[in-house]
């Protein structure tokens, strides 16, 4: 069963591929985060996030998220939608986010800011997470 969730959450971003792809590094208290994920610029987008612990004790983790912009802008993009992760025990949460493009000559450039409430082990957390986001390839 395990097995079956974490290839399931490596091909759920993938199976809404656009176009363009965006990269991200994140980072929520001790830990940080790489993604990899479809445009951002969508109605709908998806991404992958996988822990970047470096020696931190911190079990392996992935985290496919969905998610839906609520509000699209040259400067702004308001977005929420469901995350599903794995890190040696299941988790599910709402991300709740904005990705602010400051730069008016380079707007494929962002930075992330989001808060998370999640279930993981049947205890509740708070997550929340700066970062910088790029959009590749495209227009």
């Amino acid at each position: 069963m395990k097995h079956t969730l974490v290839i399931l959450l490596f091909l759920l971003p993938f199976g809404m591929a656009f176009s363009q792809v965006q990269v991200g590094v994140y980072h929520s208290g001790i830990s940080a985060q790489v993604g990899v994920g479809t445009n951002i610029e969508k109605k709908f987008f998806g991404e992958l996030r996988f822990w970047a612990p470096d020696r931190l004790d911190l079990d392996f983790g992935v985290e496919a998220l969905g998610q839906y912009n609520f509000y699209r802008s040259e400067w702004y993009n308001f977005h929420g939608g469901l995350m599903i992760g794995y890190y040696g025990d299941g988790a599910i949460g709402l991300p709740i986010g904005a990705t602010i493009k400051p730069i008016s000559s380079f707007q494929r450039l962002g930075l992330l800011m989001e808060a998370t409430p999640y279930i993981l082990g049947g205890n509740f957390f708070l997550r929340g997470n700066l970062g910088l986001r790029m959009r590749l390839g495209g227009d």
